[in-house]
């Protein structure tokens, strides 16, 4: 008697496996987002640190990332899934995702120097809400 799978029962298994496929990806790929947005955040975090040391002794937040203590940079090279951070907006950075796909879309994250408030705009459909923003 001959040992072995049946074609039957191959069909079966792969048909089970693209169905697993199918549910995990997407899931996958949300994880993945999630980890890249943490990255800007916490950017932006070490951001308003530096600000709010730069406020207390020049009394004013900079709009030039040189002229803050850390050691990030505004070259766009630096980041390779977000822009560079921008400092020049009125008490906030803001460093926004481009090239996400259409599933994602480009988002914006942001953070208030003041209240340390980070917040999400933009995207496709929830994508600031999937992000857990």
């Amino acid at each position: 008697m001959k040992k072995g799978f049946t074609l039957l029962e191959i069909i079966t298994v792969v048909i089970i496996i693209a169905i697993l496929a199918i549910i995990a990806l997407p899931q996958f790929f949300r994880v993945v987002e999630r980890a890249r947005a943490a990255e800007a955040v916490n950017v932006l975090g070490i951001i308003r640190g530096s600000q709010l040391r730069y406020y207390a002794e020049n009394e004013g937040y900079s709009t030039i990332l040189s002229n803050l203590d850390v050691e990030i940079s505004a070259n766009n090279g630096d980041y390779k899934f977000f822009n560079a951070p921008n400092i020049g907006v009125a008490g906030q950075a803001v460093m926004t995702r481009s090239n996400a796909g259409g599933a994602i879309g480009n988002y914006t994250v942001r953070i208030n120097y003041d209240a340390g408030d980070i917040t999400c705009s933009g995207g496709a459909g929830d994508t600031c809400i999937k992000l857990g923003f």
